[in-house]
């Protein structure tokens, strides 16, 4: 039986980690777990996994203070650090289908609007003593502590202004994207430093910049505008922690980004979805310079596959993608049906079983 182990995941992060599986479990979904047949040691391991994420954001913000902003946001409504509304949406069948926004700069069109918007202050969220702690505390219980700062430029500026406005801001007011992508960089360095001064194992990034046909914004434009913020941010971390892994997460087709990405530092992908990037092909050309992490098919052998269709794949990333390099296995965005929720339950009871197998 394996239970959580942080060395796991930094011989993984590190690539040498060759054949070695872990598992991130980013919420274990227990009503899947006590279906399944497992025995409890290995139900225990799916619910906790092998990771844990440390914030440096406030979990609410102050309604006096963004009431203003977000005009008719709803008692019931979760409002961000950064201001953003959000309700999560339901299907007729009951399960989740992502959020309605209520964005704060959709009315602020202006530099000088910018400058006087209440930004968060990252570095008052946490003493650094309270984070070190946090962080040695999960170390201590065997879990990579892994530093939460995506939505880190573009997603928190298109989900505060909206994302067509942002898009045409690119154009119509290049100033105001510039002091926009500014204002949160500035709070993403001091999130980087912290993080990297209270011994984390890992940094998570990134931006939801993709579509499952290609990226939302062209390279020139993501090499221009955003790049440098991204870069800045890993550069302030590595300032302190030179060889700490930066993980980056965007769903989508993110294939045409990673040489930017391994260029400015960043070491594992996330979630890599199998529905718009080939596993074998991404580890062949980039196993070297990035760990996967996630290569799930939620979207489609998920949802519409048969359980014996989940024990393949599984195999396949035991078998084929993990040699070599290793791999993190992860769930992202996973809507629950009744067909998802029965070949969870076959994953959960294959993986249990391929890992007795050399190199498991």
């Amino acid at each position: 039986m394996r239970h959580p182990s942080r060395e796991r995941i930094l011989h993984i992060l590190r690539r040498e980690g060759g054949g070695e599986v872990a598992y991130d479990a980013l919420g274990g979904m227990p009503a899947v777990l006590d279906a399944a047949q497992l025995s409890d040691d290995w139900r225990e391991y799916f619910r906790t996994g092998e990771v844990r994420y440390v914030s440096l954001e406030p979990p609410s913000g102050d309604r006096e203070v963004f009431g203003g902003y977000v005009p008719g946001l709803p008692p019931e409504a979760e409002l961000s650090c950064w201001g953003v509304g959000r309700i999560a949406l339901r299907s007729v069948e009951g399960h989740h289908a992502g959020h309605k926004y209520w964005h704060p700069l959709a009315r602020v069109d202006t530099v000088a609007g910018l400058e006087s918007y209440p930004w968060a202050d990252l570095s008052e969220v946490k003493t650094l003593t309270a984070l070190t702690e946090e962080v040695r505390s999960l170390q201590r219980d065997g879990f990579a502590a892994i530093g939460q700062m995506s939505q880190t430029i573009l997603e928190t500026a298109y989900l505060m202004r909206g994302i067509d406005r942002l898009m045409a801001d690119f154009y119509e007011r290049p100033e105001y994207v510039y002091t926009l992508f500014g204002k949160l960089a500035e709070q993403r360095v001091v999130q980087a430093r912290l993080f990297a001064q209270a011994g984390v194992d890992a940094i998570r990034i990134g931006d939801d910049i993709a579509t499952q046909q290609g990226l939302m914004v062209s390279p020139r434009m993501y090499r221009e505008r955003i790049r440098p913020h991204h870069a800045a941010a890993i550069r302030a971390a590595r300032q302190v922690l030179p060889d700490v892994p930066v993980s980056y997460h965007s769903d989508g087709r993110l294939t045409a980004l990673l040489p930017d990405l391994i260029d400015i530092g960043v070491t594992a992908i996330n979630p890599v979805q199998p529905e718009c990037m080939d596993l074998m092909a991404i580890k062949r050309e980039f196993g070297r310079d990035l760990t996967l992490w996630g290569c799930t098919p939620v979207q489609s052998l998920y949802a519409h596959g048969t359980a014996d269709d989940v024990r393949a794949h599984t195999r396949f990333l035991f078998e084929e993608v993990a040699p070599d390099f290793g791999l993190i296995i992860q769930f992202m965005n996973i809507i629950l049906t009744p067909v998802v929720l029965a070949n969870l339950q076959a994953f959960f009871e294959e993986f249990s079983r391929v890992t007795d197998r050399p190199g498991g």
